[in-house]
C-alpha cells in the first residue's frame, strides 16, 4: 500500500508539472478563492417569466493578470535573495449564456491559464470549470444537468454539510473559476415557505451502485430559514445535516452541522523518513460551524463596513500541535508540493486537519474614494496556534476594470498547517478587466 500511494504521489506530481498552471509552491499549498459561486454570474433556477420569453445568446468574461513575490521564513533569519520568489499568471474566462424558450438555459465557462513562473516553468492550459443545462417542468420543478458548482450550506467560509462540491472554498483569493461537479440538481419549490432540493452526483462514476446523492428540505420557521439534509454515496454510510439562518438584534446568525455515523480519517506518521499511512474509523462524529455577520453604517454611508466571523468545530480533527511531516518526505518535492499532493489524494483536507478553527472577514467600502475598498481577513488553527492573514486595497471603476494589492502572511511555529510551506509572506498585484 505504501508503494502504491507513493507511486500515486509521483504520478500526480508529474501531472501537475505537465499542466504548469501553478503560480508557485506556496500557492499550491494555500490555494485561494474569492468565494463567489457561479450562480452569482448568471440567473439561478428561477427562469424569466414566460410572457417575456425569447431566445438570446450572451457572452461575458474577464481577463486577469497576477504578479506576485514571496519571502521564505528563513529570509528573516538570514536575508538572502535566494530565499525569495517571483511568479506571474494570466487567466482568461469566457462564459456563454444561452437563453432558450420555456425558461430553458445553457451555460458554459471556458478558462485559459498561462503560468510565467520561473520555478514551475512557463506553459498554458485549458479547462471547462462549468457546463450545464437548465430545464423545468411547467415551472414547477427545475433541473440543472452537467458540471456545476452548488451553493450548499449557510456558512460564509466553513461548510461542514457540503459533501458535494469537489473544491472547497479556500482562504486566499482563488485565481480562476472554482471546479464544478458533474451531476443533476433538482429544485421543487412550494410557494415561498418550503423548498426541496436534490442532487445526484455522477462525478467519475462508472457503475450505478457508485452514484452518490444528497437531499434537502428547506423551510421557514418564523423569521428563521432552516434545512434538514442527508447524503449517501456508494457503500458509505449516510451523513445527516442541518443548517439555519436568522437575524437577531441586527446580526445575521448562521449555523450548520453534519453528523457522520461512521467517519474514516486518514492518518500518517513516520518511521524515520518513511511515511506510514493508516485509516482510523470513528463512530457518530460531528462537524459544526456557526457564524455572525453584520454591516455597519459609517459617516452617513450605509453598509460601509461589512464583517463576518465564524467558528468551526471539527471533531475528527487531530488535536496535536504540529503536522508530523519531515521536510521533503517525497524525494524531489518541497513540503508545499507534498501537501498539495496529500490533499489531492484525500489524505489531507485543508482547514480541517485540526479540531478548532475560527475565521474573520471585513470589508471597508468607499475608502477615500467611492471606488476604493479595503479588506482584512484572517483564519486561525487553534490547536496548532497558527494563522493565515490577508489584507489589501482594491480599486474598481464603472467600466469593470479593477486593480488590487494584497499582502498575505503565514504566522505560527514551524511545521504547522499554515507554515508547512515554509513561506512567510507574499505580495500580489492583480489587474482585472471584465467584458
Amino acid at each position: 500500500m505504501r508503494k502504491s500511494l507513493f507511486s500515486f504521489f509521483l504520478l500526480a506530481a508529474s501531472w501537475i508539472a505537465a499542466q504548469e498552471i501553478a503560480t508557485d509552491e506556496g500557492a499550491l499549498f494555500a490555494d485561494s478563492s474569492q468565494m463567489v459561486d457561479s450562480a452569482s454570474m448568471v440567473r439561478t433556477d428561477t427562469a424569466s417569466a414566460p410572457g417575456a420569453e425569447k431566445k438570446s445568446v450572451g457572452i461575458s468574461g474577464n481577463i486577469l493578470a497576477l504578479m506576485q513575490g514571496g519571502l521564505m521564513r528563513s529570509y528573516f533569519e538570514t536575508p538572502d535573495v535566494a530565499q525569495s520568489s517571483t511568479s506571474g499568471l494570466a487567466v482568461g474566462n469566457a462564459a456563454l449564456d444561452v437563453r432558450l424558450l420555456r425558461g430553458y438555459k445553457a451555460y458554459a465557462d471556458l478558462e485559459w491559464m498561462h503560468s510565467g513562473s520561473a520555478s514551475a516553468g512557463t506553459g498554458a492550459s485549458w479547462r471547462v470549470p462549468e457546463m450545464f443545462l437548465d430545464v423545468n417542468i411547467a415551472h414547477k420543478a427545475y433541473f440543472r444537468a452537467g458540471k456545476q458548482v452548488l451553493q450548499w450550506g449557510r456558512g460564509y467560509f466553513f461548510n461542514p454539510t457540503d459533501l458535494i462540491n469537489v473544491e472547497r472554498k479556500t482562504f486566499f483569493r482563488r485565481i480562476g473559476s472554482r471546479e464544478g461537479v458533474f451531476g443533476i440538481k433538482t429544485h421543487i419549490p412550494f410557494g415561498t415557505d418550503v423548498n426541496l432540493y436534490g442532487f445526484v452526483d455522477a462525478d467519475g462514476v462508472q457503475r450505478p451502485d457508485s452514484l452518490a446523492g444528497a437531499g434537502k428540505i428547506e423551510f421557514l420557521w418564523g423569521g428563521t430559514e432552516m434545512a434538514l439534509m442527508a447524503w449517501k454515496g456508494g457503500d458509505r454510510d449516510p451523513v445527516f445535516g442541518a443548517d439555519f439562518s436568522s437575524r437577531v438584534f441586527g446580526w445575521d446568525v448562521t449555523g450548520e452541522a453534519a453528523l457522520y455515523p461512521t467517519f474514516t480519517a486518514s492518518r500518517f506518521y513516520f518511521q524515520g523518513v518513511t511515511p506510514i499511512f493508516i485509516k482510523e474509523q470513528k463512530d457518530w462524529t460531528p462537524r459544526a460551524a456557526v457564524g455572525l455577520g453584520r454591516s455597519f453604517d459609517m459617516n452617513g454611508i450605509p453598509n460601509r463596513l461589512m464583517t463576518v466571523a465564524e467558528y468551526y468545530y471539527n471533531h475528527p480533527g487531530d488535536a496535536r500541535s504540529r503536522v508530523p511531516h519531515p521536510a521533503g518526505f517525497i524525494p524531489g518535492y518541497s513540503p508545499a508540493l507534498a501537501m498539495a499532493l496529500l490533499a489531492q489524494s484525500g489524505l489531507y483536507e485543508p482547514n480541517s486537519y485540526s479540531r478548532h478553527y475560527a475565521a474573520f472577514f471585513a470589508t471597508f467600502a468607499r475608502f477615500i474614494r467611492s471606488d476604493i475598498s479595503l479588506t482584512f481577513n484572517t483564519i486561525g488553527n487553534f490547536n496548532q496556534k497558527c494563522a493565515l492573514i490577508s489584507g489589501g486595497m482594491s480599486y474598481r471603476d464603472l467600466n469593470d476594470f479593477s486593480l488590487s494589492l494584497l499582502v498575505n502572511g503565514m504566522a505560527g511555529p514551524d511545521n504547522t498547517e499554515y507554515t508547512f510551506s515554509e513561506q512567510a509572506m507574499q505580495a500580489q498585484i492583480i489587474i482585472e478587466a471584465a467584458f
